[in-house]
């Protein structure tokens, strides 16, 4: 009996042996790599879209897609796809639309992942507020910048050597500088200045973005964010000035100029029929394509001017999370690698405008196109507007109104009046026990 259990001890002590010998001769079995997750942004079709397509190439922790949609079915898209609550990871928004994101609940609230993840301190404050705080002083954000953009001088660098002239530093001196334009035509030019003044729906916010600067500047305001007043405001002898002044500037342009887009905006300058426009800095790659504009050797660019105080209209989008996304920490951390002081770099490399001051101030900035020192002088002055949910309504009335007084259909002390009395009492109805806390 002891013999048959020794024997039988000494067979498992073989086998035991045997084993672990195999064991450390097999190669370890290694865990597959850990995939990585797919994220989605959606925004319009422009070449800022197609920039970010490449640049989100390089991105190490996740494998990123971009949608850029036609710009007329970009805000449909991302609100249908809110509705069904789905779409994109990461969305990108007009400034005017974070009221209506806000409020329908569709994009995550960044106040508290801002304070480690965003270097707040190194952005223009005018940018921070504009493409996510909402509502306006509550300090809550909800978004961070895409795309920066205001408006710049374009003008005809020969036709101001020709009779003597500088940039203007005032509306006022630009005024002058047009006018005389107009009634010399210095090298066969025909008109002075030339913007996008077009006032309909279809136009969202063209007139209106050209004319709140001037109002700003000769020290208007278009309402009051903490009281959610207009009446009064918007129709104020400032404000007054600055219409009656915007009519004036309107007759040193083409015929036909009160429906003017940015496309004819741009054949205007390029054909050479008109010396001066202010206009979105997004637009400078069609002024210096020289087999686009035959202008383009003849064109520099400068700031708006300002009059008594100085602002320029800010445009450009802020980036967002949707409040839909399964992927909500690997959409944080995207965001998070984009607006770093080295993704800026290769934004602005690639063509795109930062809101980051000390990339603003880098050569890298100031080399990537001869437009862009003046951009980062100008994205100083920036304001903005409202981008409460009933934007569209409020744009609807201003539009149609300063356009029917900066074209002369009407006084401009009436088109205020008009505007202010509508806008007032679209707010009073949305908003009927005040501002939202």
């Amino acid at each position: 009996m002891y013999k048959r259990i020794h024997w039988a001890v000494a067979v498992v002590t073989l086998l035991s042996i045997l084993l672990a010998a195999c064991q450390q001769a097999a190669p370890a079995t290694q865990a597959p790599p850990a995939e990585k997750p797919k994220m989605s942004i959606v925004w319009f079709a422009w070449a800022p879209c197609q920039a970010l397509t490449e640049q989100v190439k390089t991105y190490p922790d996740a494998d990123v897609s971009v949608n850029c949609v036609p710009i007329a079915e970009w805000h449909n898209t991302i609100f249908t796809d809110f509705a069904a609550k789905g779409g994109a990871d990461v969305v990108i928004l007009d400034s005017q639309f974070i009221g209506e994101a806000v409020t329908g609940g569709h994009v995550v609230e960044l106040t508290d992942w801002m304070k480690s993840n965003i270097e707040v301190d190194k952005f223009v404050p005018a940018a921070i507020a504009a493409y996510g705080e909402y509502p306006a002083g509550s300090s809550k954000y909800y978004g961070v910048a895409a795309e920066a953009d205001t408006q710049m001088l374009v003008y005809r660098t020969d036709v101001f050597q020709e009779i003597g002239f500088e940039p203007a530093g005032t509306w006022t001196e630009l005024l002058e500088q047009a006018q005389q334009i107009k009634e010399e035509k210095p090298l066969g030019v025909e008109n002075g200045y030339v913007t996008f003044w077009c006032g309909a729906v279809a136009c969202y916010d063209m007139v209106q973005t050209v004319w709140n600067q001037m109002a700003w500047s000769f020290g208007g305001e278009l309402w009051d964010p903490a009281t959610y007043k207009i009446d009064g405001i918007l129709n104020s002898p400032e404000n007054v000035e600055a219409l009656e002044f915007a009519t004036e500037l309107f007759k040193t342009g083409p015929d036909g100029a009160g429906n003017f887009q940015f496309g004819e905006v741009v054949s205007a300058i390029c054909d050479g029929t008109t010396a001066m426009t202010t206009i979105w800095f997004g637009f400078g790659p069609a002024f210096i394509a020289p087999d686009g504009c035959k202008q383009s050797p003849n064109l520099a660019y400068a700031l708006v001017p300002g009059e008594k105080e100085h602002f320029i209209s800010l445009g450009g989008m802020g980036l967002s999370v949707s409040a839909y996304t399964k992927n909500k920490d690997a959409a944080l951390a995207l965001v998070k690698w984009f607006e770093s002081e080295e993704q800026q770099l290769e934004w602005a490399r690639l063509g795109g405008f930062t809101a980051r001051t000390d990339v603003l101030a880098s050569d890298t900035f100031a080399k990537a196109a001869p437009y862009n020192p003046a951009f980062a002088e100008a994205y100083q002055f920036v304001k903005d507007f409202w981008n409460l949910p009933e934007y569209n309504a409020l744009l609807a009335v201003q539009g149609e109104q300063l356009n029917l007084a900066i074209t002369g259909q009407i006084g401009a002390k009436e088109a205020l009046d008009k505007i202010a009395a509508e806008q007032q009492k679209i707010l009073n109805e949305a908003y009927p026990d005040g501002p939202p806390k």
